[in-house]
């Protein structure tokens, strides 16, 4: 895939190293989830990494399970989550077998989105769920940068979404489109108070007032679109 192999993948250290940032971020993606769905279930995640965001489905009664083709996969798997160390292409799950699936931050580094996203579809439960979350290319941040936007990363991102490519490639895959919301900075957090002890912390109260305007106006530089299966 372009410039990187994701064997070996160079952000998997800093997962490791900074998992209670990473459990606030995705605290913020869980929180979406439970709006929609009640009752704890079997979960998918596609690009699991080394399993933190099934971490926090699992101490909820989730059954999880993961798709990670780095070696972070084997972190993910001592912490008790179902994964398997394959590109989710290549993935063999049962048809129908899903509640929920997330991509977090997955699908902009994948060949054919459309064609991903249809094999979603099939995995999961007539009335499942899916989470995409994604850097937002039609935000007023990467307006206003434009190639200086530190979200394009061009040796990993193969595809960048606006809500409009987005809620396309979902159409045609055939979900319902049920959620849409678009963040930054400061509100990209479950809980912003626990980070006051980093040092991006100052930089995020800073930016407040353009994270509190891209938030509201829902241009963030990420957004997150959940669709159901009809």
């Amino acid at each position: 895939m372009k410039n990187i192999t994701y064997l070996r993948y160079h952000r998997d250290d800093d997962y490791q190293k900074n998992e209670n940032l990473f459990r606030n971020i995705f605290g913020k993606r869980v929180g979406i989830v439970q709006r929609f769905i009640k009752t704890p279930g079997r979960v998918l995640d596609i690009g699991t990494s080394t399993g933190t965001m099934l971490d926090l489905f699992k101490e909820m009664g989730w059954q999880t399970f993961g798709v990670e083709p780095s070696e972070s996969s084997r972190v993910a798997t001592k912490k008790g989550h179902n994964v398997s160390n394959v590109f989710f292409e290549k993935s063999n799950f049962p048809k129908n077998s899903f509640d929920l699936i997330i991509l977090n931050h997955t699908l902009e580094h994948l060949v054919g989105p459309t064609k991903i996203l249809t094999k979603v579809y099939e995995l999961l439960k007539t009335g499942g769920l899916v989470l995409v979350d994604v850097p937002n290319a039609g935000g007023i941040g990467s307006k206003l940068l434009g190639k200086r936007w530190p979200y394009l990363l061009p040796k990993e991102h193969i595809s960048q979404f606006t809500k409009k490519s987005l809620s396309n490639i979902f159409i045609q895959a055939g979900f319902k489109i049920i959620h849409f919301e678009s963040r930054s900075g400061f509100f990209e957090y479950a809980n912003p108070f626990l980070e006051l002890k980093r040092k991006r912390f100052l930089l995020d109260l800073i930016t407040i007032p353009y994270s509190l305007i891209a938030t509201m106006v829902n241009m963030g530089d990420s957004m997150t679109m959940v669709g159901k299966k009809i």
